[in-house]
């Protein structure tokens, strides 16, 4: 935690004091973490789908009885506390979950098939098996007694936004969200992943036979790698097709450095987004600070907790 850091860091600075004045600090230190600790408390869980097991993470903020919450839905990283914060040991979505608990918000952070202890295989990843897990998710939350089912959002990074689209539009006329939230929305998956893998490496996919790998080095030269059902997928897909369908308020937050989900593409939530919606920009890239360090990701944070505190719907 950010207090852990700078407790640390006083204590390293502070070690030639007298004997008894380290004692006092030492002790007054552990007492400010331990109070810390209990602003929120975070536990593994699971949950099944089909059978299948779901791994996630649950950030309870301490004390209260019945939460609002938001379902976390990380992008291609894989990863679901999200990519590693610059100078931290957490990552962007465990640093976010711990300051959504602090301003009074649950969350859970799901993994998706064969990363995080999710059952499958993640080279059978497609957009329709991720929003299933993640409609899941919302189903898992609104059977808890300590969260309150009307009070439930959505976040999305990255290719999370595709999903989080996806699941805000698919629940408006039978479990309405409270407030839907993109950072660094991916609004043309198409697009996008043509341009990233090529439409030589995207033909191949599309026309791959049963159980055959197609690979690709993505943004950050990362390896990717998946079955046709991927690449199939990207077909039937649409952003603004499925946030047409959600008339909650929604909340877009880009980076201006962003060179894969440029803010001037996210404005098109504007001719797309039936309901009230709002925009930020902030002076990082596409992971939302992580890549600067725990000051923006912080600030970033800090914004959409309070506005998804006084902007949600229930």
């Amino acid at each position: 935690m950010a207090t852990i850091a700078r407790s640390n860091g006083s204590l390293r600075t502070l070690y030639q004091v007298p004997g008894l004045c380290l004692v006092l600090l030492m002790a007054l230190t552990f007492a400010t973490v331990a109070c810390e600790l209990k602003r929120y408390s975070e536990e593994v869980v699971e949950f099944s789908l089909d059978g299948r097991k779901i791994v996630g993470t649950l950030t309870m903020p301490a004390g209260a009885a019945r939460s609002p919450a938001v379902l976390m839905l990380h992008g291609a990283s894989r990863v679901r506390d999200g990519p590693p914060i610059r100078g931290d040991t957490r990552g962007l979505f465990r640093r976010a979950a711990q300051i959504f608990a602090e301003s009074g918000i649950a969350s859970l952070r799901i993994s998706t098939g064969g990363r995080g202890g999710t059952e499958g295989d993640f080279r059978d990843m497609t957009f329709g098996r991720r929003i299933d897990e993640a409609l899941a998710a919302i189903d898992w939350l609104s059977q808890r007694a300590d969260i309150d089912p009307i009070r439930i959002s959505v976040l999305g990074h990255s290719q999370g936004t595709i999903i989080a689209a996806a699941v805000a539009g698919r629940l408006e006329n039978a479990k309405p969200l409270a407030a839907a939230v993109m950072w660094a929305p991916n609004t043309d998956p198409l697009r996008s992943y043509q341009n990233s893998m090529g439409i030589a490496v995207f033909e191949k996919g599309v026309n791959a036979k049963p159980g055959e790998i197609v690979r690709w080095r993505g943004a950050g030269n990362k390896m990717r790698a998946f079955r046709s059902g991927f690449f199939r997928g990207l077909l039937s897909i649409s952003t603004m097709d499925e946030i047409r369908a959600y008339v909650g308020p929604l909340l877009v937050v880009t980076g201006m450095r962003d060179r894969i989900s440029p803010p001037t593409d996210a404005r098109r939530f504007r001719k797309h987004h039936p309901g009230d919606h709002s925009f930020a920009d902030f002076d990082v890239g596409h992971r939302m600070g992580a890549s600067v360090g725990l000051a923006e990701v912080d600030n970033l944070t800090a914004h959409t907790a309070n506005w998804l505190s006084a902007n949600s719907r229930h």
